[in-house]
């Protein structure tokens, strides 16, 4: 029987130890059938079957991004895309063009910008917003997602002065010398703005979902873990799969204060939609020095992070997130944090899936050993973890001799721990070549870099290992779906820091072509 689909003279990276590389592979439906010579593969080419010759581009197995909010992504792809802005006149410029095109009283919401790319090397402030609109509130994000620049509209709807405090671990920038509000919010206190925003009604997310999906093919993305932050999202979910338009594989996970209402949301095809994680957050952030840790910060002697759950608490929600039979994906960054998750998963339990430690981010040897004994499969976004250090001075926060454990994961695969890639897009960008590179490049404590195969695994076998379906993908061999990316160079050959540059020329899902760059 002649095959569906034969792509022929590519350089396929298959991540199957048994074959590691071929030149060809055949697919009949949604199932890849067969993997090997140019030669082999035309034995099942018909009169019916479309070739595809890739002419030596790279073929490696669909990519998986653990970790991707879908409808803030959609949200932001509606926003003022502020990255190629080089002086702050030039952004005045881009809002005053947007405030032309919306309705008085509307909201503009920007992000990307950067102070050390303006001309004025300088931040934005109140007067440079209101210069630009004061008929619309503006709120613009910083290309390190938890600054923001706001105009005094903005600030009266969120009803913030001089007087304002602060909430916990954020910052509202004053003018030292005036005692003035400067419109800069930082870390935790950007929510006092962002939480008068008017929330997308359900068609206008349906939407910017859509559009995010489409941005995840084209990114070379087949199968996406959904972590979803609102209840609004479970009627776009099943729209967007009702109407057709749910483009890549998609594996939903939940705050667990959402699981009753998660389990509602059906697929008659569990391959494309499936709800499959419970989110459980066991401490908070480092970035915000809320990560649990057993000794305080280097740079706050008096904090430690704070723990989230009791012992008992803890145990009682994963059980919960069991019996259901869903995924505990545990968020834990700090030590401490870390230590109490293990804990409880080492607990008896009649364990039906794989516990899932979100981040996982400070460590130490006999953390990693018991991560490898339970088999808890540790998910990361290694852009993330760069930002950490750049932008967060997680080796001021930490100390030298913490920081060197800080998202150790040469020394995690090392001990055989299964570590899942995704990219916590919209708080980093989404391309999947740009967490391979930061991976195999890692400038702070570059002992933690990995090989390219290393890396490519965490995106490809191991991003299914994740979801417990390394049977069906991760990999491309017969019998496996054919969820494939295609890539315009290959990423062992190319220079480390230009990875992140590479074209993807192709996605494709369940044996059909969902994207071609031609």
């Amino acid at each position: 029987m002649p095959a569906d689909l034969a792509l022929v003279n590519a350089d396929i990276k298959t991540m199957n130890p048994h074959k590691p590389f071929a030149r060809a592979v055949a697919i009949t439906g949604s199932k890849i059938v067969k993997v090997g010579t140019n030669q082999e593969v035309k034995k099942l080419i018909g009169d019916s079957t479309q070739v595809i010759n890739l002419e030596g581009k790279t073929i490696v197995p669909g990519l998986i991004d653990t970790h991707v909010h879908v409808a803030d992504f959609g949200r932001c792809l509606m926003w003022l895309d502020l990255t190629t802005a080089q002086s702050i006149v030039e952004l005045q410029n881009m809002v005053k063009t947007k405030a032309e095109q919306t309705s008085a009283g509307r909201w503009i919401i920007g992000r990307g910008w950067n102070n050390n790319r303006f001309k004025e090397k300088r931040l934005l402030n109140l007067q440079d917003l209101d210069a630009a609109t004061s008929n619309n509130p503006v709120i613009l994000y910083h290309e390190a997602a938890m600054i923001c620049a706001v105009n005094s509209e903005a600030m009266r709807l969120a009803a913030v002065t001089e007087q304002t405090s602060p909430p916990e671990a954020g910052t509202i920038d004053k003018n030292p010398e005036t005692g003035k509000l400067t419109g800069i919010f930082r870390s935790t206190a950007t929510n006092l703005i962002w939480q008068v925003v008017p929330e997308p009604d359900i068609d206008e997310l349906t939407e910017a979902s859509a559009l995010a999906l489409q941005k995840i093919v084209e990114a070379g993305i087949t199968n996406v873990h959904w972590l979803v932050l609102s209840e609004i999202e479970f009627p776009v979910i099943e729209r967007l799969y009702a109407e057709g338009r749910l483009l890549v594989r998609v594996n939903v996970v939940v705050p667990e204060g959402m699981m009753p209402k998660a389990t509602n949301l059906q697929s008659s095809n569990p391959l494309l939609l499936r709800v499959g994680g419970v989110a459980v957050y066991v401490d908070g952030y480092l970035d915000s020095k809320t990560a649990a840790l057993f000794e305080p910060y280097s740079d706050e002697p008096g904090n430690s992070g704070k723990i989230l759950y009791a012992a008992e608490a803890l145990a009682a929600s994963v059980q919960n997130v069991l019996v259901a039979g869903l995924q505990p994906v545990i968020h834990a960054m700090g030590d401490k944090a870390v230590d109490l998750a293990l804990k409880t998963i080492e607990m008896p339990h009649e364990k039906t899936v794989r516990f899932r430690m979100e981040q996982a981010a400070l460590l130490n040897q006999e953390l990693i050993q018991r991560l490898m004994v339970q088999d808890v499969v540790v998910s990361v976004q290694p852009k993330v973890i760069s930002t950490e250090f750049t932008v967060w001075s997680a080796t001021k926060s930490l100390g030298a001799q913490r920081a060197k454990w800080l998202h150790p994961l040469k020394s995690l695969l090392e001990a055989g721990v299964k570590v899942a890639g995704g990219s916590d897009c919209p708080m980093e960008p989404l391309n999947p070549l740009l967490g391979l590179q930061e991976s195999v490049l890692r400038p702070s404590f570059p002992e933690q870099r990995l090989s390219m195969e290393e890396a490519l695994r965490m995106y490809t076998v191991d991003g299914a290992y994740c979801s417990s379906e390394e049977a069906i993908k991760g990999s491309i061999e017969e019998g496996k779906l054919a969820d494939l990316t295609v890539l315009s160079e290959d990423p062992f050959t190319v220079p480390s820091d230009k990875i992140s540059t590479i074209a993807i020329s192709m996605t494709i899902i369940d044996g059909k072509v969902a994207f071609s760059r031609q």
